[in-house]
């Protein structure tokens, strides 16, 4: 019961600082992108290789940080509506790097989150 309200509390946080970091990022990058989106989910891929290179069998910690706090941090479902947006304004071009460059980034970043968090 324990992991799970803290799940919980984790996930509530997420969102709390995905939607303040996306909107910061948005509003100081301009609307013809949705960097926001690309920021946070590159961070919390990255924060999520960092959290498993440095603890890879602490259960809590991947439970409660990574399905709760970084999982509600980032966003797959907003990534996809967004490329459904662009695509749909024939923005073919900014609408395949939305998807190709964000699996790409986001493999790169938790590679290298996994790589600092065993060094450490």
């Amino acid at each position: 019961m324990t992991f799970a309200a803290l799940t919980v509390v984790g996930a509530g946080l997420g969102a709390v600082f995905r939607y303040v970091l996306g909107g910061l990022v948005n509003h100081r990058m301009g609307p013809e992108f949705p960097w926001g989106t690309l920021a946070v989910n590159i961070l919390g891929c990255f924060a999520l290789g960092f959290l498993e290179g440095v603890a890879p069998h602490d259960e809590f910690l991947l439970f409660v940080l990574g399905k709760g706090l970084i999982a509600g941090f980032t966003t797959f479902s907003t990534l996809m509506l967004e490329t459904l947006n662009l695509a749909r304004a024939r923005e073919h071009d900014r609408a395949f790097f939305n998807v190709v460059g964000s699996l790409a980034l986001g493999l790169a970043a938790l590679l290298f989150g996994v790589y600092l968090g065993s060094a450490a």
